[in-house]
Formats: structure tokens, sequence, C-alpha cells
């Protein structure tokens, strides 16, 4: 998370001063068909991890542990105003790894989305999918610990029932 200080001329969804938020992977080739298709994960050319990657020049890239991060715009994102560093910052990482499937596997309106763990990646479950406007949003878990986190994690949106599995 950080204040972008230097945007490059082609890019047109960040300017200098935005807040924005680089994952844990903060480039790849964008010219495969495995980034095409938005699979930069599995791009065959390489990819630069955010935390300890070697950019193409082969210079390092230090991430969330450096003054500055470099990363091409497609890797980073703009955070919106509502939303505090501190709220945003676990999204970039661990949230993304709940995310990605959800939004692969097309959740959002008209479907149910169960979520197996009621952690911290399975918080993030509940709030994507509900955000996402699935039509039911259930929390899996082996006891009732959490069930008032879940339950509240998924009030916020009138139109979808929600439910607790045990």
């Amino acid at each position: 998370m950080g204040t972008a200080v230097k945007v490059g001329k082609n890019v047109k969804h960040l300017k200098i001063g935005d807040r924005v938020g680089v994952g844990a992977q903060s480039g790849s080739c964008l010219d495969c068909e495995e980034c095409a298709s938005g699979l930069e994960h599995y791009c065959p050319k390489g990819n630069t991890g955010t935390y300890n990657g070697k950019y193409p020049d082969g210079s390092k890239s230090y991430g969330g542990y450096a003054d500055y991060c470099r990363a091409p715009a497609h890797f980073a994102v703009k955070i919106p105003d509502g939303l505090s560093s501190t709220e945003a910052a676990p999204m970039m990482c661990g949230g993304v790894t709940v995310w990605n499937p959800l939004v692969k596997n097309g959740a959002g309106p008209g479907k149910k989305v169960g979520v197996v763990g009621v952690g911290g990646l399975g918080h993030f479950g509940l709030l994507w999918a509900k955000a996402l406007g699935c039509d039911e949003v259930v929390a899996i878990s082996r006891t009732s610990a959490k069930k008032d986190d879940a339950m509240k994690l998924s009030q916020s949106q009138e139109q979808a029932p929600r439910r607790m599995m045990l």
C-alpha cells in the first residue's frame, strides 16, 4: 500500500497521488496466452513476485519491505477513499487468494457460495461473496465459535439470505 509517486504516460487508471496497492505478484510478460487470459500467475515467461522477486532487468523487488515499490500499472489497484489502508492491505495478498476463485467460478447474483472455514481467508470469502451479490452465502465450520462473526460479515446486504452450517 502506498501513494503513486510516478506513473507512466500510457497509464490511464492511476495518477500521481492516488493511493494504490500491489498484491503478491507485481509483474509478468502480459503478452503470452496465459497473461492474455487473466492467468498472469501461470506466465511461462516468468513473473515477478512483489517480495524479493527479480525484474527482467535483474533488479530486485522488495515489496512491502521497501520505501518504494516499482510495478507495472496492470498490477496496481487504486484503493477507494472510503477504505483505510489498514483494511485494504490484507485484501491485496490473502484476500485475492479468495477473490480470484470466486470470480473465476462465476460467483455473483443467482449463485450460492459455501465457505469452508471461518478464519482469516474464510472471513474474506464471506465478504467477497456478499460483495459480489451472491444470493446465498453459507459459512461452514466445525463449531459455532465464529458464528457471530460470520453472521455480522453477511448482514449488510438485504436481498441475500444467510445461514451457518456446523
